[in-house]
């Protein structure tokens, strides 16, 4: 496979540029388009939530949703006023442990049980070990 690296073909001279109707500058793809408030109606809906639109045209649209998230916004400003009651509280707090419990350590910083019948266990085993291998390169 060849490729042509010289867009001149090697004549030596310099390329005009081709006459072309095409902006090269601004390409079709490249372009916005401003979306109307009038297509789905969660996209009115999301505009309304937004303070894009009025709540006027959000409820012409889709007045269940609307309902529905004016309800949302009312229950969370009354939750948002709301206050626990002092008992509650100071239950909350008693339950609450004076110092804030260790950190569990990773596996390699945790202490290791060693005991003495581990000990000859694995030098027996090193020994069986080491005697096969031994035996085998004999």
């Amino acid at each position: 496979m060849v490729d042509n690296l010289n867009p001149d073909g090697g004549r030596g001279r310099a390329r005009s540029p081709e006459p072309s109707s095409n902006n090269h500058g601004e390409s079709l793809a490249d372009r916005e388009v401003a979306l109307t408030g009038d297509g789905h109606p969660a996209l009115v809906v999301q505009q309304w939530l937004d303070g894009e639109t009025s709540e006027a045209t959000a409820r012409r649209t889709s007045g269940r949703e609307v309902e529905l998230w004016s309800r949302i916004t009312e229950e969370t400003e009354r939750r948002r006023r709301m206050m626990t009651p002092a008992p509650v509280m100071e239950r909350l707090m008693a339950a609450i442990p004076a110092s804030a419990p260790a950190a569990p350590l990773p596996w390699y910083q945790r202490p290791a049980p060693f005991s003495t019948a581990l000990a000859v266990a694995g030098g027996a085993a090193l020994l069986a070990a080491g005697t096969a291998l031994g035996m085998l390169l004999r």
